[in-house]
């Protein structure tokens, strides 16, 4: 049985750790001292401080008392280790703020981590249970307990009984070992009428149930619930590691508002988002291996490796938007499945026998990038504010030290798609227990071209976890970034004005535009451009797929090109244009009028 060090921790050689030992002697249970004139800062012992369990729970539970809790800023220590020995719960109006220094390079600089008594007392449900808005930063939360257990444990957010408050800010969190919480929801729960969820930096680790291919998510409804929804949830600089879902929609239950940038998922059993009733979204900059792992089968439809959306008219639920309101963007994402997946599907002793069987339709094979659904509306002139580009189909990015047990997750699935039984995946939970810092995997990679396919020729997937130097830079155009994506996403498509002066330069990525005018006759203007010096192929389809006519068909440089189109005899109507160089592919459409 894997151990957590309840009377040991791991010392560093430095002198740092003794100077907080020092600190620390002086202090009581928790200290507060003014630190901004609006709000107080108490500083909280942890276990190894106090020897005692309970001292954030005591903590809070004195401001809440003495009504000072949305005036107060809980400080954690580097490398400590809290123990709750109860749930945490603050009521509708208050606001909870839990942070820390941030992290760094060494074993005392680790964050602290937020863990369970081993008692078999409280009741664990929640670690913390939030009816207003929580604030939290530099934080490790370990869904499980000092005597190894894993906890059914969820992070609940709001009040389902108030129509304000469940709002949470997560900053450099890491949600860690959670599974299947006995609320049936994810590691962060909604449950509010009106939740606002922002996760920056954040990192969902090892949510993978034993049981459940389609628990251990990030953020989730709960089951069976009512009345609840989302504002909005965000995503950003975020990564996902071996867990079940990231974001599932419940029941009718969905969010006006979600937002998806720079972001790194590996090892998903299935939905990365789930379900296709967005509304308002954007997925950009971001990276899809491994995703829907459990595949599909021939005698079902696609549900797409990355994103899903459906056409308003199939909800089985009323929604006060229709499909010309939506606004949804899918761009500048890659998306590949390892072979040794693939190979499993099919190679397999389950698919073996069912090939045996001649049940080929209930063998697993994987899901595409999009299905054909999506992909319909994506590429339909009828919905203009529905995108895709810059996809990078079956790209590998070449992790340097992915949190990957291929042999844990053949048995995992094997046993999914066989006969249900348990089996643990995840990578190296005892390095958790053990609180080993810094962390031993490494999602950074080394594809040339997902290095420089971002906006604005960032790296592809999240910079602040793997490429913190890169997120520097990109930290300090955030704001532009975002205008962009905003833009894009609202207006339906992507306009980069260059000032006048301005000296041009040779593009960073490949890069179809809208063609202009559009609608036309007789003439249209395609721009294109191009990274690299390669074999380019530009052509147009109807709506058919039958191929019209081909612009571009050989070598080119690198570098920005135009292409004139001319109608000629073509008929009025929507045609789709495609380029294609290497592994990238773009389309788009566009509407003749004679």
């Amino acid at each position: 049985m894997i151990k957590m060090p309840v009377v040991h921790r791991l010392l560093g050689n430095g002198c740092l750790r003794i100077w907080v030992i020092l600190l620390f002697m002086s202090m009581t249970l928790f200290i507060p001292v003014s630190l901004f004139a609006q709000k107080d800062t108490v500083y909280v012992q942890d276990y190894f401080q106090s020897q005692k369990e309970g001292t954030l729970n005591s903590a809070i539970e004195t401001a809440l008392h003495a009504g000072t809790l949305s005036n107060t800023v809980f400080m954690l220590s580097p490398y400590g280790l809290y123990i709750l020995n109860e749930t945490i719960a603050t009521p509708a109006g208050e606001t909870l703020e839990i942070i820390a220094p941030k992290p760094g390079v060494t074993q005392e600089t680790a964050p602290p981590m937020i863990a369970w008594t081993s008692s078999d007392v409280p009741y664990k449900r929640h670690n913390f249970n939030i009816a207003g808005e929580v604030k939290m930063k530099n934080v490790w939360l370990f869904y499980a307990s000092m005597d190894s257990a894993r906890q059914q444990l969820s992070f609940r957010v709001g009040d389902s009984a108030a129509v304000q408050g469940g709002r949470c800010e997560f900053e450099n969190v890491i949600f860690d070992y959670s599974a299947t919480p006995q609320t049936a929801s994810g590691a962060v729960e909604i449950y509010a009428r009106r939740f606002q969820g922002s996760f920056k930096n954040c990192y969902f680790r090892n949510c993978a149930d034993d049981h459940f291919r389609y628990y251990g998510r990030a953020l989730s409804f709960p089951f069976m619930s009512q009345d609840l929804h989302a504002d909005s949830v965000v995503f950003e600089n975020c990564t996902f590691a071996n867990i079940g879902y990231v974001y599932m929609q419940e029941g009718g239950e969905y969010s006006d508002f979600v937002k998806v940038n720079h972001c790194t998922f590996l090892n998903v059993a299935m939905f990365t988002l789930q379900s296709g009733w967005w509304r308002t979204m954007s997925v950009t900059n971001s990276i899809f291996v491994n995703t829907y792992m459990y595949g599909r089968f021939l005698w079902e439809g696609d549900f797409s490796g990355t994103i899903t959306v459906v056409p308003v008219e199939s909800f089985e639920f009323a929604v006060p938007f229709t499909d010309q309101d939506r606004r949804i963007l899918f761009a500048n994402n890659s998306y590949f499945i390892e072979p040794w997946l693939s190979n499993w599907m099919a190679t397999s002793p389950h698919a073996q026998e069912l090939i045996s069987q001649n049940r080929i339709e209930d063998v697993p094979v994987p899901q595409p990038m999009l299905n054909p659904t999506t992909q319909a509306l994506f590429d339909s002139v009828a919905f203009p504010f529905m995108n895709s580009a810059n996809l990078f189909d079956s790209t590998y990015p070449g992790f340097i030290n992915p949190p990957t047990d291929t042999t844990l997750l053949k048995n995992w699935l094997y046993h999914k798609w066989n006969d249900g039984a348990d089996a643990p995946w995840a990578w190296k939970p005892e390095n958790s227990f053990q609180r080993l810092w810094p962390l031993k995997e490494n999602l950074a990679y080394t594809n040339d071209t997902l290095l420089t396919a971002g906006m604005g020729g960032f790296p592809l997937g999240d910079l602040y976890h793997w490429f913190p130097e890169r997120y520097v830079e990109w930290d300090a155009q955030r704001g532009n970034e975002n205008t962009r994506i905003a833009h894009w996403r609202d207006i339906g498509y992507d306009s980069i004005f260059t000032a006048i002066g301005e000296v041009q330069i040779q593009p960073t990525q490949f890069g179809l535009s809208q063609n202009y005018p559009n609608p036309f006759n007789p003439t249209t203007k395609i721009d294109y451009s191009l990274a690299d010096k390669g074999r380019v192929s530009l052509k147009v389809f109807d709506l058919l797929g039958r191929e019209i006519i081909t612009l571009v068909e050989g070598t080119r440089p690198a570098g920005e090109h135009t292409v004139t189109f001319e109608a000629g005899e073509l008929a009025s109507g929507i045609y789709i244009y495609q380029l294609r160089s290497g592994q990238f592919v773009e389309s788009k459409k566009f509407l003749i009028i004679k």
